[in-house]
C-alpha cells in the first residue's frame, strides 16, 4: 500500500542501500572469522568445562543404555549438538521470542544430558581396535565442538549488538524516520 503513495527510490539511494548492506555483510563475516579464531584459542577451556560436567552424577540406566551402541551414541551426540546450533541460528533469523529460547534451552539440556551419559570417544580404541575410525571420531568431535563454540560466540556478539541497538537497523532507515535529516 505504501508503494502506491510513495514514489520509487532514485537509483543513487538504492546504490547507497546496497553499499550499506554490503558493508554490514562484510562486517558480519569479519565477526564470524574472528569468532572462529577465538574459538580455536578457547577450545581447551571448553574441553575442561566438559570434563568438569563429566564429574556430575549420572543415571546408571541411561549410561548402560547408551553404552550398548557406542557408535550410535556418538553419532547422535553430533546430531544434538547440530540441533542446538541450528536452533540458535533460527532464534536469530526468525526472532521467535520465548519459544525459540525455550527450544534452545531444551536442546542444550538434552545435548548435555546425552554427553554426560554416552561412552567417551577415547574408549573407541578399546572397543574397535586401532583403526582410522577412532581417529576420525575424535577429529569430528573436535571440529564440531570448535564450530559450535564459534557459532555460540557469534550469536552472543550478535545478540549484544542487537541489545545495544547497533544491529537490525541500518543508517538509511534511521535517516528516513528522522525528519531533521531531510
Amino acid at each position: 500500500m505504501t508503494a502506491a503513495v510513495r514514489p520509487p527510490d532514485p537509483p543513487s539511494r538504492l546504490a547507497g542501500r546496497q553499499r550499506v548492506s554490503r558493508r554490514w555483510r562484510y562486517g558480519l563475516m569479519a565477526l564470524l572469522v574472528a569468532c572462529l579464531a577465538v574459538a580455536g584459542a578457547v577450545l581447551p577451556l571448553v574441553w575442561d568445562l566438559l570434563g568438569a560436567f563429566d564429574q556430575f552424577p549420572k543415571l546408571p540406566w541411561l549410561q548402560e543404555w547408551l553404552a550398548r551402541w557406542p557408535g550410535v551414541s556418538w553419532a547422535l551426540m553430533l546430531v544434538w549438538g547440530t540441533a542446538v546450533s541450528i536452533s540458535l541460528v533460527a532464534l536469530l533469523s526468525l526472532r521467535s521470542g520465548w519459544r525459540g529460547v525455550a527450544l534452545v534451552v531444551l536442546l542444550t539440556l538434552v545435548a548435555l544430558l546425552w554427553y554426560l551419559h554416552m561412552p567417551h570417544v577415547q574408549q573407541c580404541l578399546a572397543l574397535y581396535g586401532t583403526g582410522n575410525i577412532c581417529n576420525t571420531w575424535q577429529w569430528v568431535f573436535t571440529i564440531s565442538l570448535a564450530l559450535a563454540t564459534a557459532l555460540y560466540m557469534f550469536v552472543i556478539f550478535l545478540l549484544s549488538l542487537s541489545a545495544l541497538g547497533l544491529l537490525f537497523t541500518r543508517p538509511d532507515e534511521e535517516a528516513e524516520g528522522n525528519p531533521q535529516s531531510r
